[in-house]
């Protein structure tokens, strides 16, 4: 961690000096909002006052570093006293974009991120190193889970929060008579990402292998954000219309009728790609000028072509035992068909929130730097 070597008064809010020789600042309203003194903030964490009670234009009296890089400001309001940790503020200083902690990929990849079940749950290093994989990825696999049913619950309560939908908190993989569903046939399904009808949509699945004897079946994965990225290179009109316009999903059953709308493509604030959403099978159609309407096909089409392209598609076969997690609107999924005729192929999945397993990640990491903290 880089330390702060010197703090000076600017207009509007605060200057520091690194001990690399790089420099930031901050806003003094940010700075005010930050207190974490007991005054404003509860040992819980959260804040004692509301936004309207502090300065419209908080003043620094003096700013200065204490001995362990931190930054004391006393303000003029009050005297007030604020101190910050060079981590909070280091932090709100260094904000790399998301494509920067992430890997994009192709059938190329020759390595799954995997882990062993066994050492996951028995060791947080290896659990914080499976996540990473994970968070890079947009994916990762779990070896060796027990071949037990609902274990996939069990798995997605251990890493997240598992969300209970109109599928139940668990649901199972596998060919039957009549079904609500194209995913409970044999038919091989095309990459899609999962309930886009659904809001919010589920930001991770799991999906746990039990059985799987039948002929075919094969996993098939797609990086919807690389995919994406290549339709902005080679088609950037295509790609914003993409991200303006958005397509309606629907399912419907006896039981459901589950609607949204949202953009194939979804971006944050920077730009950068935040999410996929494509689903054959449950779009309905797009709202947006008439006129639109071609141009928006025409995108739609050329993405879906990138999409089937083989340098795109991740191909392999799950044994029994294996359990693969997905960020659902990235690492788009489908199967090859089978033939339910000649074997059995079982698997039962279930949704976690996405936030659960990032808050999941940032423990892990939190108690990792305690821990060595502590050694030292």
């Amino acid at each position: 961690m880089r330390r702060i070597v010197h703090v000076e008064r600017e207009k509007g809010g605060l200057a520091a000096t690194w001990s690399d020789g790089t420099t930031s600042f901050w806003p003094a309203i940010w700075l005010r909002d930050q207190c974490a003194c007991p005054q404003c903030r509860h040992p819980s964490g959260q804040r004692l006052f509301e936004i309207g009670e502090l300065p419209e234009h908080p003043q620094i009296e003096r700013a200065t570093t204490e001995a362990d890089s931190a930054v004391r400001v006393v303000w003029r309001e009050q005297g007030h006293v604020s101190t910050y940790p060079a981590s909070l503020l280091y932090e709100a200083n260094w904000r790399p974009k998301r494509s920067n902690s992430i890997s994009l990929w192709g059938a190329e990849l020759a390595k799954l991120p995997e882990g062993d079940w066994s050492a996951v749950a028995r060791d947080a290093a290896a659990e914080l190193a499976w996540l990473e994989a994970y968070h890079r990825h947009g994916f990762a696999l779990l070896r060796n889970v027990p071949l037990r049913p609902g274990m996939v619950a069990e798995v997605g309560d251990r890493i997240g929060f598992v969300r209970i939908t109109n599928y139940g908190r668990l649901f199972d993989v596998i060919s039957v008579p009549d079904p609500n569903n194209l995913a409970n046939t044999a038919l091989g399904l095309g990459v899609h990402s999962d309930n886009p009808y659904r809001d919010p949509t589920p930001g991770v699945q799991l999906l746990h292998c039990l059985v799987c004897e039948a002929p075919g079946g094969d996993s098939i994965l797609v990086d919807g954000f690389a995919a994406a990225e290549q339709l902005r290179a080679e088609a950037p009109e295509q790609f914003a219309l993409l991200t303006r316009v958005p397509a309606s999903f629907r399912f419907a059953d006896k039981d459901a009728d589950l609607q949204a709308r949202r953009p194939l493509i979804s971006l944050d604030v920077e730009g950068e790609i935040e999410a996929i959403h494509f689903n054959n099978r449950s779009f309905t159609g797009i709202n947006g000028p008439v006129e639109l309407v071609e141009p928006w096909y025409a995108a739609y089409r050329n993405f879906a072509r990138i999409l089937k392209q083989p340098v795109r598609e991740l191909a392999f076969r799950l044994a029994p035992g294996d359990l693969l997690v997905m960020q659902n609107e990235r690492a788009l999924h489908g199967r090859t068909a089978f033939d339910a005729n000649l074997g059995r192929r079982h698997l039962q999945g279930c949704y976690v929130d996405k936030d659960g397993l990032e808050s999941r990640m940032r423990v892990l990491r939190r108690q990792a730097s305690e821990a060595q903290q502590a050694a030292e």
